[in-house]
């Protein structure tokens, strides 16, 4: 006996799918905290013992200064030669004791450079000088750090939230592939300098006064994203084959 037997084939769906890559920069508007300024006392003598005197009255002075953090101190001593009818003199040492120091208050900035001068002019010595350079507001490091997590969070919560809105508007199944946030992160210097001259000038008899106005900054950091788009092809409906066969 022979029957028809209906065969339903369902053909395959063929899936493909493609990438999409693109850029985006985030950004946040931060006041710097760190007033900073780099400092440096030269002392020169006739021989190395005088010298080391006085270098050691400024270092316990620093060792004494509170409410300022003294970073980056750096010290040399080298000798002195001035040239004469063709030859090298010698004529003793200069040492240079090199620091960055800082504070998130300009007053404690102000009061500790008057101070410093005015150890200066206890000492009545015309081979003491004291230089001061790049008075600036920066953003430390700790606030730093705060608002480069800050904008790692936004970027997640903006890509996560982007995805879900790529998907419903054009009806296709899209996924994260990559987030890559740039990490040499694109911020300023941050620095808002006000004066890089000589203070062995200024008369430490007044109170000093100095501080640049300290204004807004932006820190900014650059993302990379990649998409997958999921689209579904289906080339053949389904068919229905009849075949034959003999019981």
């Amino acid at each position: 006996m022979k029957k028809l037997l209906a065969v339903a084939i369902l053909l395959p769906i063929l899936s493909f799918s493609y990438e999409i890559n693109f850029n985006k920069s985030f950004s946040k508007v931060v006041n710097p905290d760190l007033l900073t300024t780099n400092i440096n006392i030269s002392v020169e003598k006739k021989d190395e013992k005088s010298v080391n005197i006085e270098v050691e009255k400024f270092n316990n002075f620093l060792k004494n200064t509170k409410n300022i953090t003294i970073k980056n101190t750096n010290y040399n001593l080298t000798p002195k030669y001035d040239y004469e009818n063709n030859k090298s003199i010698f004529k003793g040492f200069i040492a240079n004791t090199r620091f960055l120091a800082e504070s998130k208050e300009a007053n404690e900035i102000n009061h500790f450079l008057s101070d410093l001068m005015a150890l200066k002019d206890s000492l009545k010595s015309d081979d003491i000088k004291i230089n001061i350079s790049n008075l600036s507001w920066e953003i430390g490091e700790n606030l730093q750090n705060k608002n480069i997590d800050e904008l790692r969070v936004e970027v997640l919560l903006w890509i996560g939230n982007y995805t879900k809105e790529l998907s419903n508007k054009i009806g296709k199944k899209c996924e994260i592939k990559n987030v890559n946030i740039n990490e040499n992160f694109d911020y300023p210097t941050f620095k808002n300098r006000v004066m890089s001259s000589s203070l062995d000038m200024v008369n430490s008899s007044e109170s000093i006064n100095i501080s640049p106005i300290n204004t807004e900054e932006i820190i900014k950091i650059n993302t990379n994203f990649i998409f997958t788009i999921h689209r579904k092809f289906s080339f053949c409906s389904k068919e229905s084959i009849c075949c034959r066969y003999q019981r």
